[in-house]
């Protein structure tokens, strides 16, 4: 996921300030979670190139992949809020591409329609399993601090153990881990996951 920034230093996954206008900026965190996710993919695998034929990885390359992104993966006037406002947009992506990948989507509303903690782990554990990022929404980021509220990020790595269910976050060039049970627990909007399935 490494892309090299402009200044030469490396960066873990796109930055959303690379956009170069400020509305792209300010609610680009969508675009730019699907951005990476694919870039991932296509680097990968040799059957997912056309998603994204970058041979490098430099800001400047990856900003423009991350414009032509924006015109599917495009955030209306409350950002890109619904997690299928993301599966769409990625479904239309890649189908004009010709690449056979299918998103896979596990809403996580407030109220009777969650679903259980144990499956969210699941959904999470069977993307990386296939060894593709999770999309993670997350309009309420509950008690956990280190998390942006309303926003999109990657899930790169699950850890289960006494410390809890830790999941690592790539979030604008950075990593951290979070305590997932700690934001099921407290989030009092909707979230959501997403990973991209290749049929055969």
């Amino acid at each position: 996921m490494d892309i090299r920034r402009q200044d030469g230093t490396r960066s873990h996954g796109a930055d959303q300030d690379w956009y170069s206008l400020p509305w792209r900026q300010r609610a680009g965190c969508g675009p730019t979670t699907a951005s990476v996710q694919m870039a991932y993919l296509a680097a990968l695998r040799p059957s997912l190139a056309a998603l994204c034929p970058l041979e490098g990885r430099e800001q400047g390359a990856f900003v423009t992949y991350m414009d032509k992104v924006w015109e599917y993966v495009t955030p209306g006037s409350h950002g890109l809020n619904r997690v299928e406002m993301y599966t769409d947009g990625v479904a239309r992506f890649c189908g004009e591409r010709g690449v056979r990948l299918v998103p896979r989507a596990l809403e996580v509303p407030i109220g009777e329609e969650r679903p259980g903690f144990d499956r969210c782990v699941s959904f999470i554990r069977a993307g990386l399993a296939s060894d593709c990022p999770v999309a993670f929404l997350n309009l309420d980021n509950g008690e956990v601090e280190a998390l942006d509220k309303w926003h999109w990020v990657l899930l790169s790595a699950l850890e289960e153990g006494d410390a809890g269910t830790l999941v690592t976050v790539v979030d604008n060039g950075n990593t951290f881990s979070i305590d997932l049970k700690l934001w099921y627990d407290t989030a009092r909007d909707l979230g959501g996951f997403v990973w991209l399935e290749e049929l055969n």
